[in-house]
């Protein structure tokens, strides 16, 4: 018998419960709206991307959670999807833009995970993950707060992230703000 997440579990309120996402910075960090196909990983309810949709067509939202997703289907202008992280359903170089909003820590495997989002993204596309800062009071609380939760949180420094990408062929910006970190992640295109 499988026993429900605590995503599936806190669905019906998560929304009330999770603080508003940080979209405009999210638009304005990931310079929205761009041709082609987004990928939301870890997105829920689709919190993100139905503020995102105010700007941005062909948001795919990727989580584990059915019941976030069934959520996530109240909102006609994305498309939910189940699946996870480490291992996406896609063909390689398939998206202009991946995001990963306060997500990242959830995942089983966050190398892996990383390895299959680049895949995945197009050359010039980029990656956009925001995560609570650990290296900030606030990032910290919120770590003992998911821990004293029973979740499988794990959370990383933009350091330790950019490490796990190292081999890759990227150029990189970190902002921070309060207890979160933006990190924007762009594949360069190989030379020819």
């Amino acid at each position: 018998m499988k026993f429900p997440s605590h995503f599936d579990l806190i669905a019906p309120f998560y929304e009330i419960v999770i603080p508003s996402a940080h979209t405009e910075e999210l638009v304005q960090i990931g310079k929205f709206p761009v041709e082609g196909y987004i990928l939301d990983i870890g997105g829920g309810t689709g919190r993100v991307a139905k503020v995102l949709a105010n700007v941005q067509r062909d948001i795919i939202v990727l989580d584990t959670s059915q019941a976030m997703l069934r959520i996530a289907k109240n909102h006609n202008i994305i498309l939910p999807m189940c699946g996870n992280a480490e291992q996406l359903p896609f063909p390689s170089n398939y998206f202009e833009r991946v995001i990963m909003i306060d997500s990242f820590h959830h995942l089983a495997d966050q190398v892996v995970a990383l390895n299959e989002s680049w895949r995945v993204l197009k050359p010039n596309g980029t990656l956009i993950l925001q995560e609570p800062d650990i290296e900030q009071w606030g990032g910290k609380a919120i770590a003992l707060f998911e821990k004293a939760l029973f979740m499988r949180s794990h959370l990383f420094s933009a350091k330790e992230v950019l490490n796990m990408l190292a081999d890759q062929n990227k150029e990189s910006q970190l902002y921070k703000e309060q207890q979160f970190y933006w990190l924007i992640v762009q594949k360069k295109q190989l030379s020819a």
